[in-house]
């Protein structure tokens, strides 16, 4: 037996749990009343995702557009406003 058919099962099953994970992943999706624009991604420190977010947060403003900008992850702080 050749070993790529050995392996067809598998991708069967990963197929399958990948199908899974996107319907359960969208259940969650919920429509807002506004756009959303997320700056982010796999990459940890350094990749310049601060400096992005505030160029584009101020350039909405100047635009006189409301943002809200929202940050969960590293030296994130409760209450602290800038914009």
């Amino acid at each position: 037996m050749k070993p790529l058919k050995i392996l067809y099962p598998f991708s069967f099953l990963y197929y399958l749990c990948f199908i899974i994970s996107q319907k359960i992943k969208k259940s969650g999706q919920k429509k807002l009343p506004c756009k959303v624009i997320s700056v982010g991604n796999i990459t940890v420190g350094g990749t310049g995702k601060t400096p992005a977010v505030i160029f584009l947060a101020e350039l909405l403003k100047k635009l006189n557009k409301k943002v809200c900008v929202i940050s969960r992850g590293y030296k994130s702080e409760v209450g602290s406003r800038k914009w």
